[in-house]
């Protein structure tokens, strides 16, 4: 297993070489996450293995652990959510092959072209993320906030109701 994360990997190429990576994503480099991180510090620790399954179908397994700090959608503070997730991808060439896909795997479009292995990163933890990340309800959100009825304003039709008597 290689200590070192390339840049771009080709699926098909390092199954059939049965290749294994493991290296340290930082936050900051997964810009499509940046909208939901109430903070970008910080890294993930990532694993990849390719190969073939039992049944001869190119596969990726792996892993992605750390945490993230991102917004509460309740207080807009800092939500601390960590991060334990298995990758489980089958490699395919075109759509017409996902059928036949193992249960557990999802699938990987492999159309020949180096893919960004950041991108393949931050595909899986974006999955990963709530849709509205919230304290629980055993957590208190950093601002109390309860809902208070508006102020009474005056009825603008008032007026009418004098001249009716």
């Amino acid at each position: 297993m290689l200590d070192c994360l390339p840049k771009r990997i080709e699926p098909v190429g390092l199954a059939d070489a049965g290749r294994s990576f493991r290296g340290k994503v930082p936050i900051a480099e997964l810009p499509r996450l940046a909208p939901a991180l109430y903070s970008s510090e910080g890294e993930l620790d990532v694993r990849l293995e390719f190969g073939l399954n039992e049944r001869c179908i190119r596969t990726v397994t792996g892993s992605i652990e750390g945490s993230l700090d991102l917004v509460c959608q309740r207080c807009l503070g800092s939500l601390r959510f960590p991060l334990a997730l298995r990758i489980r991808l089958g490699v395919i060439s075109d759509e017409t092959q996902i059928r036949g896909l193992p249960e557990g795997y999802e699938p990987l479009l492999a159309t020949g072209e180096p893919l960004a292995t950041f991108d393949l990163i931050e595909d899986e933890v974006l999955l990963a993320i709530p849709a509205i990340p919230r304290h629980t309800e055993d957590e208190h959100c950093e601002t109390e906030y309860e809902n208070q009825p508006s102020p009474g304003k005056d009825n603008p039709f008032a007026v009418l109701g004098k001249l009716k008597s």
